[in-house]
């Protein structure tokens, strides 16, 4: 009796697996690039930058939204924007994760930018 049930729950978990959410990893949420909350955080992401690494961007232009329940929720953006220190033709792509918090506090956890 006890290995039918075992075997019965080995099926059920197998089944599901396709199923259940990534849960800890990053989803996917194409419907928020053009969300205003988001783009209000690559605006403080890109404040940010100006302030941490003197890096000033312009024409910010969002390429792409993962986010991930943590305790709050981390959102991670993929942004392109051109330099306003920049050689002409010059274009920045960064990646930021802004952690927002369930009381609506919010910092940046990680940042990396590359200008070409």
């Amino acid at each position: 009796m006890m290995l039918k049930l075992a075997a019965a729950l080995l099926v059920l978990v197998v089944a599901c697996h396709g199923f259940l959410p990534n849960v800890g990893g990053y989803k996917d949420r194409p419907d928020l690039v053009n969300d205003d909350k988001v783009k209000a955080l690559t605006s403080y992401a890109a404040e940010y930058l100006s302030r941490a690494q003197n890096l000033f961007l312009a024409n910010l232009r969002i390429i792409k939204v993962q986010t991930q329940v943590v305790d709050g929720l981390n959102y991670k953006i993929d942004f392109s924007a051109t330099p306003v220190n920049g050689a002409p033709g010059q274009k920045t792509t960064c990646q930021v994760v802004v952690h927002v918090r369930f009381d609506a506090s919010k910092n940046i956890a990680q940042s990396q930018c590359q200008t070409s």
